[in-house]
């Protein structure tokens, strides 16, 4: 494995250049359609998928360039370095079940579909298993990472009521009515859940059998 500075360092550079495309893309895009830039801006920070990989980005960037700051002590705490392993793993099963055949990316904005949801989901998981530290994980910790997906929920819905514009057709209220959606959140949630215990007892097995390769 490439040592942990440089393995930071890769998985850094390939998230910024990702949502850096990403936004570009939408941006053009939303040019193109005569949408305003304000609008085409505020589009982009509405995905779950973009939230996530800022976050993911964010802690490979500031643990590289700021190690000693409180935000690189914020990232450093184990509950939320395995919450964001959990959120980005949601990310990737979601889009490749239930998104990925709903549209067909090319040129640039296919390579930048790969990176979102299928290179920084798996940077992120081989740095988790190969150089965070191991056996610190609580199964209550699976309740705690629901705050992440409610926080989330919230801003959409509310988005959703402002301008009638939902980002996952899963969660349109427009379509679905609520009832519908909030079944579907449920179901979302529960998957959350199940994945932060199954991650958790993953945790506690990779301790037991490879101790001498976690990392603080």
């Amino acid at each position: 494995m490439p040592s942990h500075f440089l393995f930071q360092f890769i998985s850094s550079t390939i998230g910024i250049l990702t949502l850096t495309a990403q936004l570009y893309l939408s941006i053009s895009t939303a040019y193109d359609n005569g949408t305003s830039l304000i609008a085409a801006i505020v589009r982009f920070f509405s995905y779950m998928t973009i939230w996530t990989n800022i976050l993911i980005t964010l802690y490979f960037t500031v643990s590289l360039v700021r190690p000693k700051s409180k935000l690189s002590g914020f990232f450093g705490k184990p509950v939320v370095q395995t919450g964001l392993l959990v959120y980005i793993l949601i990310v990737a099963i979601v889009y490749h079940f239930l998104l990925s055949k709903t549209w067909n990316p090319k040129g640039l904005q296919y390579i930048v579909d790969i990176s979102l949801h299928s290179t920084v989901p798996l940077l992120y998981l081989i740095y988790w298993v190969f150089y965070l530290k191991r056996g610190t994980q609580k199964f209550g910790n699976a309740l705690v990472w629901l705050l992440y997906p409610i926080l989330y929920a919230v801003y959409i819905f509310f988005r959703g009521e402002m301008i009638q514009e939902y980002p996952y057709p899963f969660i349109n209220v427009t379509r679905l009515g609520y009832e519908k959606v909030f079944e579907n959140f449920l179901l979302l949630s529960s998957a959350y859940y199940i994945l932060g215990i199954f991650i958790v007892a993953m945790d506690r097995l990779l301790f037991k059998l490879k101790p001498e390769h976690g990392r603080s």
